[in-house]
């Protein structure tokens, strides 16, 4: 098991490079993507039903990689020199003819533009269809075998150390906010270029901001966002208020967590057990599965704030004090890693707990062990908390036990390293 230190470690080596640097470079460009599609009629059966031989996605895939080999790429929106955009368009050529360029989801590789090495988000854009498209789509339809479509690629280039990796989701919500300026009227490309030439600071400047707002006190939203708890922010502007939002989304395990239930029914709410009794009658228990508030306030009054029925675990103030260390609060790549490193240690916790677990089903030195480290690792509570969530894990009666009686322990002993 990771200790905290080696977590601290190991987020230090991973920017070490990048502290003494200003800043990573941060350039554009963004294209229309002309290309030949599967017509979807072909799909049909004789008696005009699908053909499943035709319509399955490693089918549609191959066919759609075959008829991209025939296509063109006219730039909307650049702030890179003619040269240094050609070799961008021969690499982003290069994957369009794989046909390893999908839409939805961003890639991120590196790339060489002139003598430097860069690295390389790119997003393909299908706008949604109106009726001039559809109109241009059924006259250019090849009855036979393939339309003419028209999309967009999205672009994004800056140094190998500013880790657009970690930054990927917010990368995607910056390239779909351009289709709304792609359907209007002609497309102004005064708005796109307005857009995307801050794309760097609106995808991971929040993390900088929050941290330097908060401080030390960052670690309430960090207990809150792991907690899964709501924080309503008030007084403040609304470019603050997003920030914060977007810093509890990168502080959550939703991403790590494999869960097989509707995160977005099941975030702010407790698990409720149903138990059935002798004469098979129903028995409703609402469990709270981790003790803390259910909801917090951070009120901000000028350039005060305070925190309303908020609490911090001491896990939560190492991971606030790990991201302020060195004064390196102006680099996000820095603090990104941190905020992952922390997550993936949290993870590794909970595996280790729900092993304890189901050893002291049957062992009872085995749920020693499970309270010892509940005590001991800084966040029992989340972790707690998340295991009662996990529908898999407490099916069994046994296992409701075990919860019960480590929660009863942690209650007993009222340990302020549980404090959340």
């Amino acid at each position: 098991m990771a200790t905290s230190s080696e977590v601290v470690d190991s987020s230090e080596k991973a920017v070490k490079k990048t502290q003494n640097e200003a800043g990573p470079s941060s350039l554009f460009a963004m294209y229309t993507y002309h290309a030949n599609r599967p017509n979807n009629n072909q799909d049909l059966g004789p008696d005009g039903d699908k053909d499943p031989r035709k319509t399955s996605v490693p089918d549609f895939l191959q066919r759609e990689a075959t008829s991209n080999r025939d296509f063109s790429l006219s730039v909307i929106a650049t702030d890179l020199n003619a040269e240094d955009e050609t070799d961008l368009r021969e690499f982003i050529a290069r994957r369009l003819s794989r046909g390893t360029v999908y839409g939805g989801t961003g890639n991120v590789n590196t790339v060489d533009i002139g003598s430097r090495v860069m690295a390389c988000y790119y997003c393909l854009l299908r706008q949604g269809a109106h009726p001039g498209i559809e109109r241009e789509i059924e006259s250019a339809m090849d009855s036979n075998s393939f339309y003419t479509s028209q999309e967009c690629v999205i672009c994004f280039l800056s140094s190998p150390t500013s880790a657009l990796e970690l930054f990927r989701p917010e990368l995607d919500l910056i390239s779909e906010g351009v289709l709304p300026l792609l359907e209007q009227k002609g497309g102004n490309s005064a708005e796109i270029q307005s857009h995307l030439e801050h794309w760097y600071q609106q995808a991971s400047g929040y993390v900088c901001r929050c941290v330097e707002r908060l401080k030390e006190d960052v670690a309430y939203l960090i207990n809150a966002a792991l907690l899964e708890i709501r924080m309503e922010v008030v007084g403040a502007e609304s470019s603050l208020k997003q920030d914060i939002e977007r810093f509890m989304k990168a502080c959550s395990l939703s991403d790590l967590l494999q869960s097989s239930e509707d995160s977005s029914s099941q975030v702010l709410s407790d698990p409720i057990l149903i138990d059935i009794d002798e004469a098979g009658n129903a028995q409703t228990n609402v469990r709270s599965p981790s003790r803390g508030p259910s909801k917090s306030r951070l009120v901000f009054e000028g350039d005060s704030y305070r925190f309303e029925n908020a609490e911090k675990s001491w896990f939560c103030e190492e991971w606030s004090s790990t991201m302020l260390k060195g004064g390196d609060t102006l680099n996000p790549a820095f603090l990104r890693q941190v905020i992952e490193d922390y997550k993936l240690h949290t993870i590794q916790d909970l595996n280790t707990l729900k092993r304890l677990i189901r050893q002291a089903e049957t062992d009872h030195y085995a749920l020693y062990r499970a309270y010892a480290f509940l005590r001991d690792c800084g966040c029992g509570a989340i972790l707690l908390r998340h295991i009662w969530k996990d529908e898999n894990t407490i099916q069994a009666k046994d296992t409701q036990n075990v919860l019960n009686v480590l929660e009863e322990f942690i209650s007993e002993t009222d340990s302020s390293n549980l404090a959340a």
